[in-house]
């Protein structure tokens, strides 16, 4: 910890919420979502986010402040004013893994360190019991449910549990469970909130995390979902070829064939990969029933290893 004052700032997505939530917690900074009084904000301050122009702009009402920049995205980056902020400001930049931080210099924004996100639950001793075969959590972004996925959700049918969110428009072909209130949405569970204790009772209930995004700028659900003894079902390519050892999920191959899709500053990189790529690592999952307990529990020790406290103090070296 640190008797300098730290700050985290953060917004958008619900997942980068919690990055930065648990980073505050960790160096014992203060956290500030939502509306605040950036003149009030002193000492240093760490914006965790896209870089957005957004983004940028609350980077801009910060000029009294030291600053660090924690960033991820899923390809390249249209900075435009975020190149002349980052000459005015100079702040610290920190990727959350080197595919982020090769997107970012590819778009003309160097980084100076790549921290990992840290899982916020602490893993589990030993394997639990499974009782769900396969659980995807996930928003409603167009690069979370590629066209490939859809034959193999049909398949797969009520042995995929989705957790969502309400304004998902893919969500009527999955058995649904919402992170917000949406009572029109049909469900197993009763609950109308996802809240961390039933997270936590799905992620231990899940012999498998089927993870169908085509592009991630870490992948955090995935990380979670094993710090439970969760085996992933991944796509192979980064970050997840970073962090996530070999041996510790089923993964598939992309074609090698990239789209990009515009959103906002950014150009989101899809990797595309094929129905068949996707089932035959299913089938492959399961049928390797003799390997179940042992990938599990590499999963652990992998989540275990990444734990947030593990991880984020490290953001107090570049805090002078």
């Amino acid at each position: 910890m640190t008797d300098k004052k730290i700050t985290v700032l953060t917004r958008t997505a619900y997942s980068i919420i919690q990055v930065g939530r648990v980073l505050a917690k960790a160096i014992g900074a203060d956290f500030v979502e939502g509306k605040y009084n950036p003149n009030v904000v002193k000492g240093t301050i760490i914006l965790v986010g896209n870089p957005d122009p957004y983004f940028f702009f609350i980077a801009s009402r910060h000029l009294h402040n030291k600053q660090i920049w924690y960033l991820t995205t899923e390809g390249p980056v249209e900075l435009r004013s975020g190149i002349r902020w980052y000459r005015t400001l100079k702040p610290y930049v920190v990727a959350n893994s080197h595919y982020t931080k090769e997107c970012l210099e590819r778009s003309g924004l160097p980084v100076d360190e790549v921290i990992y996100h840290g899982c916020r639950f602490q893993a589990l001793e030993n394997v639990p019991e499974k009782t769900l075969e396969f659980l995807y959590c996930a928003g409603y972004l167009k690069r979370k449910y590629p066209p490939a996925c859809g034959p193999v959700i049909e398949r797969l049918g009520r042995r995929l549990l989705l957790i969502t969110t309400m304004n998902n428009p893919y969500k009527r072909d999955f058995d649904l469970i919402s992170i917000y209130d949406a009572p029109h949405v049909r469900r197993r569970y009763r609950d109308k909130v996802c809240e961390d204790y039933k997270l936590i009772e799905l992620y231990r209930s899940a012999r498998f995390y089927l993870n169908l995004s085509d592009t991630e700028g870490f992948g955090l659900t995935v990380l979670e979902a094993m710090a439970f003894g969760a085996i992933p079902i991944v796509l192979q390519i980064p970050p997840f070829t970073e962090w996530l050892p070999k041996e510790c999920a089923y993964w598939f191959k992309p074609t090698g064939r990239i789209e990009l899709e515009p959103f906002g500053a950014h150009r989101i990189e899809h990797k595309i990969y094929t129905t068949e790529a996707l089932w035959n690592a299913i089938l492959r999952a399961l049928k390797d029933r003799s390997r179940w307990t042992n990938k599990a529990k590499k999963c652990l020790d992998v989540a275990r290893r990444m734990h947030y406290e593990n991880l984020y103090l490290r953001f107090l070296e570049f805090i002078t």
